[in-house]
């Protein structure tokens, strides 16, 4: 992401909480001449620099009018009562309106008629009329999105279908079918369309029961099959088209033959047809989004081809190194030629008058005059192909990365549904839950987001089905009567994690243990030696489930195996992780963005691997004597605690030789992560580091769960990618303790110079943070004069950025105190305003600032300037 999308993303989250605040302190404070109005002000200033920062210049005009009415209603020359309070309701609301659009890509409307309703009141004269404004149903784009999804499905069904043999389907493509129809059951559900959903789980039962050997896969069961999937077809094709649906009355007839006495839901109890009634007027007018549907794989096309074209750069490096090889051998000759001819001068100038030596002497003339021809024709050639491969890869690189940012947006787009889908399935679930959601502004790959859509589904209507009790349950535990679910989604680096937690029951890992010895996944022998998270580990297992009973909701076991693959895919991991309180917490890993991952190359055996640099921890060098060995395995110990140490070629099966290969006296070792499970795997050597696209690999090297895909090397190579989450699970160690201790020493690293941003607003926080961890900074930030003395205290900084005007504690104080700690007095402080006043300047630079920047004209490359000159 760059630097003005993480901008707008921070200041399109920071918008949100000033609205808020201001509302809440409108619902509270007195009609005027309150120091109340104070936060207000600040909240509208603060607001306006981070419109202007955005540049979004209606935003910033309406800001600012709304801190002069604040500014006269704090100083009891304006009174907060029907109208004021009216417009400034409207201008948030005209705000709100205007960074929806604004985030859409669309141009911010005219603030005209809220500029006009404060001008009213500043200036009694001026009048505007109102102006409407009209918001985006976000349930539009659900159903939307929806239409081509449940077509996908319904080919894909269809698809899966047609392979059975004699009515004869393999485990994994029933459990791909009943995979299709649970995901179709929940997208119906949260578009809110109750007719397609009940027909799905309908149709779910029905391909359960055909797993379980209850049903043949024969004709008949086929043709109701077909009868479904039309029916849902044509109901879907009704509401695209606005006219009135389908009768889903005989698929529904059909079904409840073929499923009682278990179906629950007979012809004559089928949702009523007319249900769509209130959604259909919703989801046709596609015309009113300004909106490009591009198809996924075009998309994806253009990305690997941005991914070969810098592929073809790095191959060019070979060229340039064999036209440097060939010009030093032109050179060569040419010297060698000189140093002949020099030697043999006096002869050749006695041969030249014997005529049947002249035409040689003419042929040696002329080698020499092509030999420096060609001499500087090889210079200038590869001179010229330098330049071209330098700029193939830069533009290669700058594709790749507008490709990738065409992928990205906010996961608030993807996961915004799920506030409505939980209220719906704990309603139907007779429970009350709260639920919370954090980071919906966090941007992520499209793909990426897409591909997590079902398994945080899942998840969330596993929370509330397995984990929130009954209100009954709750009251006997102790515990509020309202549970809790919350999801949170963070962007750590070039991760993007997902928490989905709740406060119930928790997982039942004597339950667990139970399932998996029924179904033959552990002998009761292995539960026992089997730690907590190996044990809640299997919850992922296909058709695992510790539900006693089957709802519409869950008790399939399919839910969590379809996030263990989707996640896998994505080359991520997904695990239970332990909290402090009751009730079970979920984390996704993934990257970020699929466009492109950074990998380690590593050889082993005469092969070439890469490494996802996310799954390593360290890499680190020991001596074949500092590995022990515990009940004849080998392990290191690495930050105190014994880590099991395997060969690359042990683990894939190559070489057929387990022992390591040693460089020198070093071993090359890396020790890979997973949860909390650690795995030292040594290799020959580290062979470099690549940016480069994960190209998925065909059957029958695709069932390998260990290789997660291949990529192109310069040379035309393909190099397999390890999978580091099934790369420990597949070798399994046995952990001991060590029988000795070896150290490690650390290499001092480079020092990194600490700065200090302290600012209210997020905005202008996470701008200059930017700006300064591109350019190698480490950056600690702070929202006040407070907190930024608190933050010196207990870290080591080496220069501090700060804004005047904060809340607590301003600028200018902190100057003052930083000054009378001797500790802390001779530090360099930068002050970044919207002060520009000459009188302002002063007053800071006399307080002791070494720096004074205006934010109407800040410039990042000034500010690095100046940083630099203090440093």
């Amino acid at each position: 992401m760059d630097i003005n999308a993480k901008v707008f993303a921070a200041f399109q989250a920071e918008n949100k909480e000033q609205l808020e605040a201001i509302r809440s302190i409108m619902g509270k404070a007195p009609k005027s001449g309150d120091g109340v109005f104070n936060e207000a002000l600040r909240l509208a200033h603060t607001m306006k620099a981070g419109a202007r920062v955005c540049g979004l210049d209606g935003i910033q005009e309406l800001a600012h009018r709304l801190e002069t009415l604040f500014t006269h209603i704090r100083d009891s020359s304006v009174v907060a009562d029907g109208e004021a309070t009216v417009a400034i309701n409207n201008s948030l609301n005209a705000i709100e309106d205007a960074m929806t659009l604004a985030t859409e890509g669309k141009p911010v409307p005219d603030m005209t008629a809220a500029l006009g309703a404060i001008d009213r009141l500043l200036l009694p004269q001026a009048t505007t009329a109102p102006k409407r404004h009209s918001r985006e149903s976000t349930r539009q784009r659900v159903l939307a999105a929806f239409q081509s999804e449940q077509q996908e499905h319904l080919a894909a069904i269809r698809s899966t279908l047609a392979k059975a043999a004699n009515g004869v389907m393999n485990e994994e493509d029933l459990n791909e079918i009943l995979r299709l129809a649970h995901t179709l059951k929940g997208g119906a559900r949260i578009s809110g369309l109750q007719p397609v959903e009940t027909l799905s789980h309908r149709l779910e039962s029905l391909f359960a029961r055909v797993k379980s050997g209850a049903l043949p896969l024969d004709s008949s069961v086929m043709e109701v099959i077909n009868v479904t999937l039309n029916a849902i077809e044509d109901w879907m094709g009704a509401l695209a088209a606005n006219q009135s649906p389908a009768d889903l009355t005989p698929a529904f007839a059909a079904l409840a033959k073929l499923l009682e006495p278990d179906a629950s839901t007979t012809a004559a109890e089928a949702p009523h047809a007319g249900a769509a009634s209130s959604v259909t007027a919703l989801a046709t007018p596609a015309g009113q989004f300004d909106t490009v549907r591009l198809n996924a794989e075009h998309l994806d096309r253009l990305l690997r081809s941005s991914g070969q074209l810098v592929t073809e750069s790095l191959r060019q490096d070979q060229v340039s190194r064999a036209l440097a090889e060939l010009s030093h051998d032109i050179d060569e000759i040419d010297r060698e030629w000189e140093s002949v001819r020099e030697v043999s001068a006096a002869h050749l100038h006695r041969l030249s008058a014997t005529p049947e030596f002249t035409r040689v002497l003419h042929y040696l003339e002329f080698v020499e005059r092509q030999a420096r021809i060609i001499s500087r024709q090889a210079r200038q050639l590869r001179a010229l192909q330098q330049r071209s491969s330098r700029s193939v890869r830069v533009l290669g690189q700058e594709l790749q990365e507008n490709v990738r940012q065409a992928r990205m947006m906010p996961a608030e787009s993807v996961f915004g549904v799920f506030r409505k889908m939980v209220r719906d399935v704990a309603r139907d679930e007779n429970k009350k839950v709260e639920f919370r959601v954090t980071g919906l502004d966090v941007q992520a790959d499209r793909m990426v987001l897409q591909a997590l859509k079902d398994p945080v589904m899942h998840m969330l209507r596993n929370a509330i089905s397995h984990g929130i009790e009954t209100d009954g349950q709750r009251k006997l535990a102790g515990k509020a009567e309202v549970g809790c679910v919350s999801l949170k989604i963070e962007a750590v680096g070039n991760r993007l994690t997902i928490l989905v937690d709740d406060d119930g029951r928790g997982l039942d890992l004597t339950r667990v243990a139970e399932v998996a010895v029924r179904k033959g996944l552990l002998t009761p022998t292995d539960v026992s030696a089997r730690s907590q998270e190996e044990l809640s580990a299997l919850i992922f297992q296909p058709g695992f489930s510790t539900a006693k009973t089957i709802t519409d909701l869950s008790g399939r076991g399919m839910g969590l195996s379809v996030a263990y693959e989707a996640v896998s895919r994505l080359q991520g991991e997904v695990r239970p992780v332990d909290k402090s309180g009751p009730g079970t917490c979920i984390v996704i890993s993934v990257p970020l963005s699929i466009s492109t991952h950074r990998l380690l190359l590593v050889a082993s055996r005469g092969q070439t691997f890469a490494v996802p640099s996310s799954g390593i921890q360290r890499l680190i060098r020991i001596k074949l004597t500092d590995v022990e060995t515990v009940e004849g395995k080998p392990l290191v110990v690495w930050e105190n605690q014994p880590v099991p140490l395997v060969s690359l070629a042990q683990v894939l099966g190559i070489g057929g030789a387990s022992e390591f290969a040693v460089e020198g006296t070093q071993l090359s070792v890396m020790i890979l992560k997973s949860g909390t499970r650690r795995l030292a795997v040594a290799v020959d050597e580290f062979l470099a580091e690549r940016e480069a696209i994960i190209k998925n690999l065909d059957t029958p090297i695709a069932g390998i769960t260990v290789l997660g895909g291949g990529i192109v090397l310069e040379d035309g190579s393909v190099a397999l990618v390890l999978n580091t989450g099934e790369l420990i699970e597949t070798f399994k160690p046995v952990y001991a303790p060590p029988t000795a201790k070896a150290g490690e020493t650390k290499a001092e690293e480079e020092k990194v110079s600490t700065v200090l941003v302290v600012d209210d607003s997020f905005t202008a926080r996470t701008l200059e943070k930017s700006i300064l961890e591109v350019h190698g900074f480490n950056v600690v930030v702070a929202i006040d004069g407070s907190e930024a003395l608190s933050k010196l205290r207990s870290e080591e900084i080496d220069l501090v950025i700060s804004d005047i005007q904060m809340p607590r504690m301003d600028g200018l104080t902190l100057l003052q105190e930083m000054k009378k700690d001797e500790r802390f007095a001779r530090l360099p402080v930068i002050l970044v305003t919207s002060m520009n006043r000459a009188e302002d300047q002063e007053r800071g630079l006399a307080l002791g600032a070494d720096a004074y920047l205006v934010k109407q004209r800040f410039d990042h490359q000034s500010l690095l300037e100046t940083i630099r000159q203090l440093l």
